[in-house]
């Protein structure tokens, strides 16, 4: 074979397999006029002609003129000021919202047959900017009927009516591929616009999202902002804590139930933070039914909290939390249920265990005036003195002196080891031996004339009961027990 009939052949193979790719790549694209064949955004403007059709419904007609019927345009420039009504359908329900913009101030909008809820704050301002200015970056095509662009399943119809009598018609669509926006039809056209998504997400919004999350206000002021007493129920188990008024302990609040004593400060005080100033992640349903209730695990709560305030009280109830850490909750005389994370309402899982206090019994060394331990009785006098600063801001100061028998012990020698003793901590709450003679004996004595007598028994190889009173509150640590007795030792 000569060798220009070689590169004659060689010639037609490869245009033979261009022309073989491009019909491969011809059959794999889209048919139809539903086909988004145009997924770039252009750079120039489509010929777009606006009107009101004779029902006052605004309408666009591409291509009218004869330009280009394709390209970005805008098919609205209203301002949300001139809404009177919003109406949407989609799959959360069915939304009405009313608009009242009184001269020179801001729009006022009610939500329709929830007029009672407090309405969350820029939502219904979010739907009216997304319906008054509305633009687009290309035309995807027409809709012929089916699924491709989503129109065979509108994901919402939106209708708003505006002050001049006009109506706006949006259906909502799929979203276009690779994040390239939403498709949406314009009053009764078939031609299909490319809107931005988070646009388009405004008219997908139902009526759960327009309610605050706001569940209760914070207190007014400091002094309402302290529970008198709280009730709590988790799991089964009650607990009632009351707020310590005295002057003896360090604590804020103590337990009634299932026993007196004195609570964590820690616990108490995330319990505390989780009861007023509460906000929520969503609302989950409005007006619930006796179904939804249930399907929210409130029928029967997990848990339940009632707190008196001195202005007001706050009952509150809660589901138990879900895998990933959510709680649904209700506010007593609010027919409303939240969703939030259990974190924010530490109330929904105490225990018994972390409710009680770290230590058996700490009393403040300024408050005592007679300290034994094993029998070696020390005597405490505390002296309160107060100054006044050049602002004016007065500081209160605390001196102590303590004896043993007639002699004078020196306070720096003498609070570490009282630290010690007092701050023995709880390992458990648990019932423990009291038989046998006890190792450590602590008989504090008040201003008052009170006294509190608190044991300490072995009972395994590392825990001691603990005994306040004649009333087992747990266990303690061998360790502290110990380190107690060697501080004791000091003073022999």
């Amino acid at each position: 074979m000569s060798k220009s009939k070689k590169i004659t052949l060689i010639a037609i193979i490869a245009a033979a397999v261009v022309l073989t790719g491009v019909m491969v790549l011809l059959l794999l694209l889209p048919k139809g006029g539903d086909s988004d064949s145009s997924a770039a955004t252009p750079d120039e403007a489509a010929d777009i002609s606006l009107s009101t059709d004779a029902n006052g419904v605004h309408q666009a007609v591409i291509g009218k003129t004869g330009g280009s019927k394709n390209g970005y345009g805008t098919l609205m420039e209203y301002v949300p000021a001139d809404i009177k009504t919003i109406h949407v359908e989609n799959e959360n329900g069915t939304l009405d919202i009313t608009a009242n913009t009184p001269e020179g101030e801001a729009t006022v909008y009610t939500l329709v047959g929830f007029e009672d809820f407090e309405i969350r704050s820029g939502v219904p301002d979010q739907i009216a900017n997304a319906a008054a200015t509305l633009s687009f970056t290309r035309i995807a095509g027409e809709d012929n009927g089916g699924s491709e662009f989503g129109f065979d399943k509108p994901r919402s119809v939106a209708e708003i009516a505006f002050t001049d009598d006009t109506k706006e018609v949006i259906t909502v669509g799929a979203d276009a591929p690779q994040s390239k926006g939403t498709y949406i039809k314009f009053g009764d056209g078939k031609e299909i616009y490319v809107i931005d998504t988070d646009t388009a997400n405004n008219f997908l919004l139902g009526v759960n999202d327009m309610i605050s999350l706001t569940i209760n206000d914070t207190a007014d002021s400091t002094d309402n902002s302290g529970a008198q007493t709280i009730n709590v129920t988790s799991n089964g188990a009650s607990f009632i804590l009351e707020r310590y008024t005295g002057v003896k302990f360090s604590s804020t609040y103590y337990l009634t139930e299932p026993m007196t004593r004195f609570a964590s400060e820690s616990e108490s005080s995330k319990i505390e933070g989780g009861i007023r100033g509460l906000y929520a992640d969503t609302v989950k349903y409005v007006n619930p039914s006796d179904s939804q209730l249930s399907d929210a695990g409130l029928s029967q709560p997990y848990a339940t909290l009632n707190a008196d305030y001195p202005d007001t009280s706050v009952s509150l109830s809660a589901s138990k939390p879900d895998s990933d850490g959510n709680v649904n909750i209700m506010l007593s005389g609010r027919s409303i249920v939240y969703t939030i994370k259990a974190e924010k309402v530490p109330w929904v899982e105490t225990t018994y265990e972390k409710l009680c206090s770290e230590y058996v019994l700490y009393p403040k060394m300024t408050a005592l005036t007679g300290f034994e331990v094993n029998g070696k009785a020390f005597r405490l006098s505390t002296r309160e003195s107060h100054t006044t600063d050049d602002e004016g801001n007065e500081s209160t100061s605390y001196v102590t002196t303590v004896f043993l028998g007639g002699e004078e012990i020196q306070i720096e020698n003498f609070s570490g080891f009282c630290s010690d003793v007092g701050m023995i901590e709880l390992a458990d709450p648990n019932e423990g031996s009291t038989s046998g003679e006890a190792t450590l004996t602590i008989k504090y004595t008040y201003e008052d004339g009170d006294s509190d007598d608190v044991a300490f028994y072995p009972d395994t190889d590392t825990l001691y009961t603990a005994v306040v009173n004649g009333k087992v509150m747990g266990h303690a640590r061998k360790s502290d027990i110990t380190r107690a007795l060697e501080g004791l030792e000091k003073f022999n």
